[in-house]
Parts: C-alpha cells; structure tokens; sequence
C-alpha cells in the first residue's frame, strides 16, 4: 500500500476557442473526456481520481462513470489553478494533474510520474518526447530545455535551442507535490510566464524544480478539428482486433477466367496471403464476405486458416453483422477493406474502414482510410503497415 495516498485530478473546462465543448464531442463512440477517465483509472498505484470542471455536463458525464466531480469557475485559467481551487477537498500528499483533452495519454506515463514524485525531492515531474525539427517550429507545441539531470532550465513557444537536432515537447501533465500547489498559490506574477503564456515558467521564476521525464508515447493533446481527428484514428487504430474483408475487386483484381469446362478462376496475391497469415498469428481475428460463392473462394479460405466466411451474401450489412457476432466482437473492433458500392453500408458500419485504390468514387468519399494499393495488389500489407503507424501499440 502506498504510504502517501495519491489523486488524479482531470481539470476539464468547457470552454474552448477553436474547438468548441470538445470534452463533451464523441470521439470514437464516447465523450473525449470519457476516455481521458479511463486512462486515469488504468494506472498501477492506488489513486482517486477527481474531475474539476466549470460545465454540468461535464460534471454528469463523470459522475455517470463513477468519478467524483466538483464545479469550479468559469473564470479559472488554466489546470493548475483549478486544482488550487479544490485542493481543500483533495487529501493527497501527491497530485497527478491530468488535462481533460489528452485521450491517448499512457497510463504508463502516470505511473513513471508517480513513482518520480514519490522517490525523489523534486516539487514537480512532468512529461516530453522528441519531435523533429518541422513539428518544432509550431508554437502551439511547446518546447523544454533541461539540464544533464533532466531537470527543466526553460519552456518556450519558440525553437530551442538554437543549433538543436533534436528537440523535446512538453506535454501538460504533472505530478505535485501537495506542498508546492500550496506554495504555487502565493506565488508573484513573473515576467516570462506573461511573455510566453506558460504557467511552468512562472513556477521556475519561482525556483521550484521541475523534473522532465522524456516519453517515447506522443499523445494527442485535443486543440482542433485536426487534432480530433488524429485521436479518434489513432484511438480506433488501438482497439481493432478484426478485418472483414470484401473478395473480388479487393483480394482480386475483379477477373475471372473460365477453364474448358466452365469452371471459375480466380487470381490471389500471394502478399495478402503472407499477411493474413500474419494477421491470424498474432491473434487477430479475419473475416471474408463476398456477394458471390464459387470453389475457388472457399478453397483460399481454407488454405489461409480464415475461418469465418460469408459467401453469396446479397445483403452485405447483414453478412458485417453476422460475421462480427460469429467472431464475438463490436463493431469499433473490426475493420473493413472493400472497393464497390456494395460495400457503403460496410463501412457506415464499420468506422474503421479503407477503401482500395481502383474503388468506387462513392465509397472512396465514405472510407475512412483510401489506400494506395489496387485491389489483388497486396491491399492488406499496407492495411497492416497503415494499422501500426496510427496505433500507439503496434501489435502485428
């Protein structure tokens, strides 16, 4: 048992400029601030978790979870200063400050700051990773500087430091003290914390110590349309343990030979082969659908292992359903790769969904994802290589 108890508290406030209510819009099938709730409660230290908001909404959301929930002002500026404004209703000697619109922060994170703040001095831990020298010239990504012991020299919304390669993106997470939130609260106005817009630079101004920890998870802080869409991607990205996947025109270039007596030939890439293989290996589960039945079909299914098929399925929607209950998932489990009209309501279904390259111009508008790949030309490697670059877990 921990001898200092701990709190996580999610400051969320509803206002937002450029994204307006955002901890309340769906973002892969929940509330953004759901998700940012269930990554606090993943941690592997015992903790409470709090959520500090201005909106009843909000406040509801959380509490339907379960979490425990205090209104705050409106006029409150920033997360830390909405934690002051609750601290009397936080008993904790360390207090974990996790931003409302961070979905795809990594509980391991937490638990690193946790375990910082507890075995060292230090009045603050918090967060960086590297970005590249383009993503560095953007203000809205703040960067850190630190010293050989990683602890925090300055913060800016500028390129530093000059002559770098690498450079580092702080990330608004910490982990207090409880004593420096109370020393944090009598603290004077500084010059470069105005300057800058940088609340950590007002607490250096004031000599307290922040520790940097450098993280190789880039979470997505939520700011814009842009950034939601990352999320939700990437959040879809990391619960996909399905593929239901059209057949002709998709694992097929759409032709079929005759043979003297009539009978079917089909053309198979030998690379989706190598990848569906590679798929069912690491436990993945995958699904054929097709609107037709022939020999040809069932026999590559059969050799490649895949044993939940759907042939001559006029109704492809119900063909997706009655597949996804055979392979006992949800819907937001599975992706779906097909390339003709029959297949929209697949991928209004589905959300996590591709279209191939030679696809119809309809479902290439409704597709999630549009790949670069022509049917019959080893659609699902680059589904594979697409699935890992956007989840933050890589698994295949």
């Amino acid at each position: 048992m921990d001898k200092k108890p701990s709190t996580i508290v999610i400051p969320a406030r509803i206002g937002s400029k450029r994204l307006p209510n955002k901890l309340l819009i769906d973002i892969a099938g929940k509330p953004l601030i759901s998700w940012v709730i269930e990554a606090a409660l993943k941690v592997d230290f015992k903790a409470e978790v709090i959520v500090a908001t201005d909106d009843n909404r909000i406040k509801k959301v959380s509490e339907d979870l379960g979490i425990k929930s205090f209104l705050t002002s409106k006029d409150i500026k920033n997360g830390t200063e909405r934690i002051l404004d609750i601290l009397d209703h936080i008993d904790s000697e360390l207090v974990i400050n996790l931003q409302g619109d961070e979905p795809l922060v990594n509980p391991i994170d937490l638990n690193n700051l946790h375990k910082t703040i507890r075995s060292s001095d230090v009045d603050v831990v918090s967060i960086c990773h590297e970005v590249d020298n383009l993503e560095a010239e953007e203000p809205s990504n703040v960067k850190v500087v630190f010293d050989i012991n990683q602890y925090a020299l300055y913060f800016s919304r500028s390129k530093i430091p000059y002559g770098a390669k690498t450079f580092y993106s702080h990330k608004g997470i910490y982990a207090f003290k409880r004593d420096a939130l109370q020393r944090i609260k009598n603290f004077k106005s500084g010059i470069l914390c105005n300057l800058e817009n940088l609340e950590q630079l007002h607490w250096l101004e004031n000599n307290m110590s922040i520790k940097m920890l450098i993280t190789k998870n880039k979470s997505i802080g939520v700011d814009t349309q842009d950034d939601l869409l990352r999320a939700e991607n990437t959040l879809l990205a990391n619960n996909i343990k399905g593929l239901i996947c059209d057949i002709d025109g998709t694992l097929t270039n759409g032709l079929v030979w005759y043979g003297d007596e009539g009978e079917k030939l089909k053309s198979f890439n030998v690379k989706d082969g190598s990848a569906i293989k590679k798929l069912l290996s690491k436990g993945f589960k995958v699904g054929f659908l097709s609107g037709r039945d022939s020999i040809p079909l069932r026999i590559r299914a059969k050799e490649l292992g895949v044993e939940f098929v759907n042939f001559n399925q006029a109704d492809k929607r119900k063909g997706c359903l009655d597949l996804i209950s055979k392979m006992k998932l949800k819907a937001i489990n599975v992706a779906y790769i097909g390339d003709d009209e029959s297949d929209l309501p697949c991928c209004f279904l589905l959300p996590f969904s591709f279209s191939v390259n030679d696809s119809h111009e309809e479902l290439k508008n409704v597709a999630r994802f549009n790949l670069k790949r022509k049917g019959g030309e080893g659609v699902i490697t680059e589904f594979i290589e697409k699935l890992n670059f956007l989840s933050t877990n890589p698994k295949i």
